[in-house]
């Protein structure tokens, strides 16, 4: 009601130093620098965001779950049209005996042209929590970027970002975080900004 009451005094005077504060608390929630969060429109810019503005290049794979959102599978299999990437998707058991057997699932599927994996925290048709940690040990052992889908786990089960070890998380605040609708997290770690070419 303020933003819309004050309209352009309000973004000229007040906006800067609210979004500030609004990243801040956020980081704090995250457990992460301010710096490197981006605060979105949801979970779908947020990682379209990087899955658009990595620098992929014809051959290069990408490996992904067939249980992810769909949205994310769709922004994949639409670079691999215009920019000639391989989707390498995956399934993952449902009623794994630990978690190195969903590990290794994704373990089989890296090659030496593996470039970037998506991993949910949270599958959001299952509720099935993934190792995300362990699965990102793995990737970055061979020399594979993560990128994280944590709209359904942020402020739902309780973690922090940096545990996890992802390079990129995208979450939706709209969720279990209860924010108003059209709001979103991105984050990157500190060295992997400069690896993403903005969308705006």
């Amino acid at each position: 009601q303020a933003i819309n009451g004050g309209l352009s005094f309000y973004m000229r005077r007040k906006k800067a130093d609210d979004l500030v504060a609004v990243k801040q608390q956020l980081a704090d929630l995250a457990g992460c620098p301010a710096a490197e969060i981006v605060i979105t429109r949801n979970t779908t810019e947020s990682l379209g965001t990087v899955i658009h503005g990595l620098d992929l290049a014809p051959g290069d794979e990408a490996v992904m779950c067939n249980q992810d959102y769909g949205s994310m599978l769709e922004q994949f299999r639409q670079q691999s049209k215009r920019r000639g990437l391989t989707c390498v998707e995956i399934s993952i058991p449902l009623q794994p005996k630990d978690d190195a057997e969903i590990v290794e699932t994704y373990a089989r599927a890296i090659t030496p042209r593996t470039k970037v994996m998506l991993v949910s925290h949270m599958v959001n048709i299952t509720g099935q929590i993934l190792p995300v940690k362990k699965i990102a040990d793995m990737a970055h052992a061979r020399g594979v970027s993560v990128i994280v889908d944590a709209a359904h786990s942020f402020a739902h089960v309780a973690f922090t970002v940096p545990p996890l070890d992802g390079d990129y998380l995208g979450a939706s605040l709209h969720k279990w975080l209860c924010t108003p609708l059209g709001a979103g997290l991105l984050h990157i770690k500190k060295e992997k900004i400069r690896t993403v070419w903005p969308l705006f």
